[in-house]
């Protein structure tokens, strides 16, 4: 009895011994299922709150980005009124500038237009004491003084174009085969290339060329007078050259030239006349 005694308690002290194990493991195991889900929890709550803080984060940089395109659109939007501003600006002082320079070039075209006037009045002039020089000489003609008198009264007032008319009438009451003035004067033909003012002055030199042709002519073998027409050609080829180069002067400048060349062809207009016996 005492060995079946002991073996049965034994096994039964085994039995709680493998039980006592047994609970331990399993205690072991929902201790390490517990920690796991904790564990798991832990990680999910950690991974929310990061996947909620990198939504933050995004939304912020969305935010700035937006911002900073509106402060680039605005800024841009500026930049362009800014420009637009100063191209109408610009638009309108080219404008202005334009209207200057149109306004400016009327006006010298006006000062071109009344030297050119005032130069050809010059020339009539000489042209109508020269015409009365004639006159003088035509006692005995078939033309009579009246009425020669009185076209020389209506050359006073009449156009350029018909004053070398009346020079070619008194010229060929004559009776000679001269032709100073007559007719309006080819400044190609003559070797002047000039306009405006220039051109007035270019007519004025022809037709002082043409005087001291007929002077040549009225006063041959007259040494004096020959030395004197000699010299006067020579002016007179001087001033040519100066009307030519005044052409390609600024306009300032070429309107001092001008006036300088007018006063010049005064004298020798003046020159002229004494010589014929005209009075000035």
């Amino acid at each position: 009895m005492g060995k079946l005694t002991t073996y049965r308690d034994k096994r039964a002290e085994l039995r709680a011994h493998a039980a006592a194990l047994k609970a331990t493991a399993m205690t072991e195991a929902k201790l390490a299922a517990k920690e796991t889900r904790h564990k798991a929890k832990e990680a999910h709550r950690v991974e929310l709150a990061e996947a909620r803080k990198r939504a933050k984060l995004a939304g912020k940089n969305a935010d700035r980005k937006a911002k900073r395109e509106a402060k680039r659109a605005k800024r841009q939007d500026a930049l362009a009124q800014k420009a637009s501003r100063r191209d109408r600006k610009a638009e309108k002082t080219l404008a202005k500038q334009e209207r200057a320079t149109i306004k400016r070039e009327a006006k010298f075209l006006a000062k071109d237009r009344k030297a050119a006037e005032k130069i050809e009045a010059a020339g009539r002039k000489h042209e109508y004491q020269l015409a009365e020089m004639e006159l003088k000489k035509l006692e005995g003609t078939k033309l009579g003084k009246e009425d020669v008198q009185r076209w020389l009264s209506l050359a006073k007032v009449a156009t350029p174009v018909l004053l070398p008319m009346v020079y070619k009438l008194v010229s060929n009451a004559q009776g000679s085969d001269r032709s100073a003035g007559a007719g309006a004067v080819d400044l190609k033909a003559a070797g002047i290339d000039a306009t405006g003012p220039g051109a007035a002055l270019g007519a004025r030199i022809v037709r002082l060329e043409q005087t001291l042709d007929q002077l040549e002519l009225d006063r041959r073998g007259d040494r004096q007078v020959e030395d004197f027409i000699t010299s006067t050609r020579s002016r007179l080829k001087d001033l040519r050259t100066a009307v030519e180069t005044a052409e390609t002067t600024p306009t300032s400048q070429r309107r001092e030239v001008h006036s300088a060349i007018s006063g010049e062809l005064d004298r020798v207009n003046k020159d002229v006349l004494a010589r014929l016996g005209v009075a000035p």
